[in-house]
């Protein structure tokens, strides 16, 4: 288990710093594109294209994975804090696998769908330059299926008394 811990929390650190590069070079990119079209009346191309094919996807879909593994989505604990610990434990595990049965459904459905797209060498076309923009959709299954992962690996955890992603024995090595 602990060597398993090991690998999602390198692939959700991997996804992270992608996500968090995607973001400084939309910033670039954009700057760049804004700098040019008010000092030389002209600007880079496709600019909108890979801002909305390519960086918003890595943005949005890759640091799933990290708001899992933190436990940072959003939750609603009202109920839940009443009950007695161990029926909690049997609860959070329930819904850590409807979770990762939905997004891993999720991941497949979009990879089928990114598949296709490659293999239609889809595009999109802006000012008559072509950008492809299948390699976006593939932002989708990795985000979702790692998010997928995360649940497993959690429920799991939880069954052989291992402690989870967030501080536990685990991954004390990697954090």
């Amino acid at each position: 288990m602990k060597y398993v811990g090991i690998l999602l929390s390198k692939l959700v650190a991997a996804t992270t710093i992608v996500g968090a590069v995607a973001v400084v070079l939309m910033i670039v990119q954009i700057t760049v594109d804004v700098f040019l079209l008010n000092l030389f009346s002209t600007s880079l191309p496709a600019t909108g294209a890979i801002v909305a094919n390519y960086y918003m996807a890595a943005i949005s879909f890759l640091p799933v994975a990290l708001a899992e593994k933190l436990d940072k989505h959003i939750a609603v604990d009202v109920f839940y804090n009443t009950l007695p610990p161990r029926f909690q434990k049997w609860l959070l595990m329930a819904v850590r696998l409807v979770v990762a049965i939905a997004t891993g459904g999720a991941a497949y459905g979009f990879l089928l769908d990114a598949v296709h797209k490659y293999q239609n060498n889809s595009y999109v076309l802006e000012l008559d330059v072509r950008v492809p923009d299948w390699p976006g959709y593939f932002m989708l299954p990795i985000g979702f299926g790692l998010w997928s992962l995360i649940n497993l690996y959690k429920v799991a955890a939880s069954l052989t008394g291992d402690e989870d992603m967030n501080g536990g024995r685990a991954l004390a090595e990697f954090e």
